[in-house]
């Protein structure tokens, strides 16, 4: 096997793009493939500290994220974690083009939108 590194600076930062050749499709590059999706399977989820431990929460499980002050609330089809942090930190480690910025205190995951509705405020 040889495995060979090039750098692309079209490649999205954060992204890897990786390509398989081989003279034929053999049993070895199936196998490859399929560690490669394990591998890949692997890095969907986010660690989140929350209290004394670190949770690992699938990414496409998150609904919302939402900040007030120093402290983030992320909601999850499951459960609603608390941490400390900032959204614009939380936004660079998800990394994810399904995550909309709804406000300057919220993101929501648009894979979880049903519906919008436009509400407007009287001063």
């Amino acid at each position: 096997m040889k495995i060979n590194f090039n750098q692309d600076d079209k490649i999205p930062k954060n992204e890897i793009d990786v390509i398989v050749r081989s003279a034929n499709f053999s049993d070895e590059v199936q196998e490859l493939m399929r560690k490669l999706e394990e591998l890949s399977a692997k890095f969907s989820a986010i660690p989140l500290s929350v209290d004394d431990r670190v949770v690992m929460v699938q990414i496409k499980q998150i609904i919302a994220i939402e900040v007030f002050e120093n402290e983030l609330t992320v909601y999850t089809s499951d459960k609603n974690y608390q941490l400390r942090g900032q959204l614009k930190k939380m936004i660079e480690r998800i990394n994810d083009g399904n995550f909309v910025q709804a406000s300057k205190n919220t993101v929501i995951n648009l894979n979880h939108l049903n519906s919008l509705e436009a509400a407007f405020q009287e001063i």
